[in-house]
């Protein structure tokens, strides 16, 4: 139980091991919200009253009492009250038992798990990213939390000190990559880790698993919702639009009938009584909520992923983003010098590589502009003052004195 819940208590927590805000949108708020609805309406179902039937008169209390349990645990059909039982036998789907199979109503009893189950699904790719991001030797949590202590400290010598400080920390996490890229690993993790782009393509991985969640979501909803409607929220909208209630549609109906049996000294006595589920009220609205919420945060989670796509993918993009903040910092000319421009080249390919400037851009993203600045241009420096060690040690070695 420990484990469990350390693995799913994060994501009920702002922000806990980096992304953006359409990850937080997906693993803290949908979820949170998932949670808060599936547990009120687990308490509706088995602590109020969701359902009560219309019984005859010779019934006593306790029959009462075990027909609507017995119902609610069952299921009931469909029933218009705008139908009409006459002896001329108008409607007489809606008085005899024909049907009856067809016109079952039992998914009311399964909502509460429906919606816990979707809270857990929208939490499992914020997981694999969290379980799997330190395979690469990097902590991105941790260097995020050095990276945030910048932003406390408002001196200038106590600021200058703790930027050093996150710049050391993010170039010793991707030393320690470059170090444990020989070590036995999948064929996968071992082409990220040469190239340095395994943090790139767990977290692309992690938002495809984002989109297709929510695409699941669809198909579960529309499993379990029915298939009248090809997209479910898009069709009870226009019927409630157009004054189609449920008495027409069918959909979510607060009136339906019960069939049971009971057995009397050897007999069978089949009886139908009517039912009202005040629940299936709350059932449309909150459906109707959460399909439309998915909507929205399966658009944005194609939009995020595409940025991601190209942001992390495109050579061109890296070293623009770097430059950027270089250029916004004054460590480099506005606009550099070609002799810059090699120097950022080589700065973004032999230093940082695409993981380097990963962890910089969710740096920006939860950090904001200037703190990854003051990083970018801390790490540059150090770069440069490495390519004059090198350089100076070349030219000791050629020179005549030192042979």
């Amino acid at each position: 139980m420990d484990f469990i819940a350390k693995d799913i208590s994060p994501f009920f927590k702002h922000n806990p091991d980096g992304g953006d805000v359409i990850d937080e949108l997906n693993y803290h708020y949908t979820a949170l919200l998932l949670v808060t609805t599936g547990l009120t309406h687990l308490g509706m179902l088995y602590v109020a009253r969701p359902i009560q039937c219309w019984l005859p008169a010779e019934f006593t209390d306790n029959w009462e009492q075990y027909v609507e349990t017995l119902c609610f645990v069952g299921s009931s059909r469909y029933f218009s009250p705008e139908a009409k039982c006459d002896e001329d036998g108008l409607n007489p789907e809606y008085c005899m038992h024909r049907h009856a199979e067809d016109e079952q109503y039992g998914y009311y009893q399964w909502v509460p798990l429906i919606l816990l189950f979707q809270s857990m699904a929208f939490a499992v790719p914020g997981i694999v990213w969290r379980h799997r991001q330190n395979d690469t030797g990097i902590n991105v949590k941790a260097i995020l939390t050095s990276a945030a202590q910048v932003k406390k400290k408002f001196d200038k010598s106590t600021r200058s000190a703790q930027v050093q400080k996150a710049a050391s920390h993010l170039l010793e996490a991707l030393e320690m990559q470059r170090e444990l890229k020989k070590s036995n690993v999948g064929p996968i993790t071992q082409i990220g880790k040469t190239r340095g782009i395994y943090l790139v393509i767990l977290y692309l991985f992690t938002k495809l698993l984002y989109v297709l969640n929510v695409i699941l979501q669809f198909v579960i909803l529309n499993a379990f919702l029915g298939p009248q409607y090809t997209f479910w929220g898009v069709g009870i909208l226009q019927d409630l639009i157009n004054g189609r209630e449920w008495t027409e549609s069918g959909h979510f109906p607060r009136v339906t009938l019960c069939d049971f049996n009971v057995r009397v000294l050897g007999n069978i006595h089949r009886w139908t009584v009517q039912c009202v589920l005040m629940i299936n009220m709350f059932n449309e609205k909150i459906f109707l909520f959460f399909w439309f919420w998915f909507l929205l945060v399966g658009v944005l989670s194609v939009l995020s992923l595409v940025y991601w796509l190209f942001a992390t993918a495109i050579g061109d993009w890296r070293i623009g983003f770097v430059s950027k903040y270089l250029r916004c910092t004054s460590a480099v000319s506005d606009p550099p010098t070609n002799e810059e421009e090699r120097q950022i080249s080589g700065f973004v390919r032999d230093l940082l590589r695409p993981d380097g400037v990963f962890l910089l851009r969710l740096i920006q993203t939860n950090g904001g502009d200037l703190l990854v600045g003051e990083i970018t241009t801390a790490l540059f420096n150090r770069y440069k003052e490495r390519i004059e060690e090198k350089n100076n040690s070349r030219a000791m070695t050629a020179s005549p004195s030192s042979q």
